[in-house]
């Protein structure tokens, strides 16, 4: 025969188990030594984190069944394991709904006792807040082989805004003959010139793509430097040197109308024609930005090789030439490492991260180069750790199925998937 030791029912804890010979006087100091299955002489050690402050507290209630028993075990363990990563979702939602299938994940609360020691030690640096900066209508389209219809992407640009996304990078100025997928720029720019809540940066490869820029009513611009002498040849058709000149003719004519300049650089990490790029050339790069004026730097691995690893590296070079909340990081997914890159970039303080709709993307320069992180995915991990993006996840996702439904493909995103499903299955209970 076994008991059952119960909190009252005033209180909100699960059960603690133990064997009938232990006496209620002797169960607050024994419990957590001397509790033991016959058939299962290891007991999980949640169980003695939920210690018992007053015996007046406890009641006790006989069982006599084993498999009764073992399972109400499991039940206790459960609970503890929920209650450590703070299973929650909003108290109104419905049960069968999308929204109560987004919302409800794992959260973690880093004010939270029970996960102070663990914040301290890996997730001390992580900022409060992160901005994404959402690439995909740019970056993200720029290389699909059918052109998307300009309606449609002023309507991923508008789904995007409103769930939240503070900056939508809209398009580039660059020769239609390069990038044909982007030759409505100019009126993509005019479409959504009115839309609130948000700045669409626009990428400028040189003074007259900025010309162009500012002529189609474009408020911010973007300058994009590699940190690969090759790459810079292949895709800009100069060498870095020339292409950081062009680059301080921008950021000279937009500091003249007061217009913000980001700059990117690309190959941080790896080229696909030079292999493994020396992080002092990227700080190189980087710090020629900043001297420039660039508001915010983006460091892109644009072939998606690197690992926390090299990104430890690549940051700690730059972070000795340009301040941290100056800096932000762009990942492409070819190695499945971009969600690693991020959380550690994250460590190291970085507040900002670029990321593209269902993932989104790709390198035309490298062979096999996968799209860039997906911004569902990054919203889920940034929700999870208890950072604050002000994006709502589920209307990111109807603007990730939109533009999927509209390409005839599956979602990049692996928690956009996970989520769709289970929020199919569970209309269907």
């Amino acid at each position: 025969m076994y008991k059952i030791v119960q909190r009252l029912r005033f209180s909100n804890r699960a059960p603690l188990l133990t064997h009938s010979h232990f006496e209620q006087s002797q169960f607050v100091s024994d419990f957590s030594s001397h509790a033991t299955f016959d058939t299962d002489p290891t007991i999980s050690s949640y169980a003695t984190t939920d210690r018992v402050r007053r015996v007046e507290s406890l009641d006790f209630r006989e069982i006599t069944n084993r498999r009764e028993l073992t399972n109400a075990f499991d039940k206790y363990n459960i609970n503890i394991l929920s209650g450590w990563l703070n299973w929650t979702s909003r108290a109104n939602d419905n049960h069968h709904g999308a929204n109560y299938v987004v919302n409800r994940h794992f959260k973690t609360d880093r004010k939270d006792r029970c996960t102070k020691e663990f914040s301290r030690k890996f997730l001390e640096n992580v900022p409060d807040f992160v901005k994404i900066v959402e690439v995909g209508p740019r970056d993200g389209l720029q290389n699909e082989k059918v052109i998307v219809p300009t309606d449609v992407k002023i309507e991923l640009i508008k789904l995007l805004v409103s769930s939240g996304l503070s900056v939508v990078e809209a398009t580039s100025f660059v020769s239609p003959k390069w990038v044909p997928q982007l030759a409505d720029a100019k009126d993509v720019l005019a479409a959504i010139r009115n839309v609130e809540g948000a700045s669409f940066p626009v990428l400028t490869p040189n003074l007259k793509g900025f010309e162009a820029a500012v002529a189609a009513g474009a408020k911010e611009v973007a300058i994009f430097p590699a940190a690969s002498e090759s790459f810079s040849k292949a895709n800009l058709n100069c060498g870095i040197e020339d292409n950081l000149t062009r680059c301080r003719d921008i950021a000279s004519a937009s500091r003249s109308l007061a217009i913000p300049v980001r700059g990117y650089v690309s190959c941080v990490v790896g080229c696909p024609l030079e292999g493994k790029i020396a992080p002092a050339k990227v700080a190189y790069v980087a710090k020629s930005l900043y001297e420039m004026g660039c508001s915010e730097i983006s460091l892109g691995d644009t072939i998606g090789v690197g690992t926390p690893a090299t990104v430890i590296s690549m940051l700690e070079a730059v972070l000795d030439v340009v301040p941290i909340d100056k800096l932000a990081v762009h990942f492409h997914d070819t190695y499945g490492q971009a969600l690693s890159n991020t959380l550690i970039s994250l460590q190291m303080g970085i507040s900002t991260v670029d990321s593209s709709v269902s993932g989104l993307g790709g390198c035309p320069y490298a062979k096999g180069a996968t799209g860039n992180v997906a911004t569902e995915d990054v919203v889920y991990m940034l929700n999870g750790l208890g950072v604050q993006t002000n994006v709502d996840l589920g209307k990111l996702m109807l603007a990730g199925d939109f533009i999927c439904n509209h390409l005839g493909r599956a979602s990049g995103s692996k928690a956009a998937t996970a989520l769709n499903k289970v929020t199919n299955n569970a209309s269907k209970v």
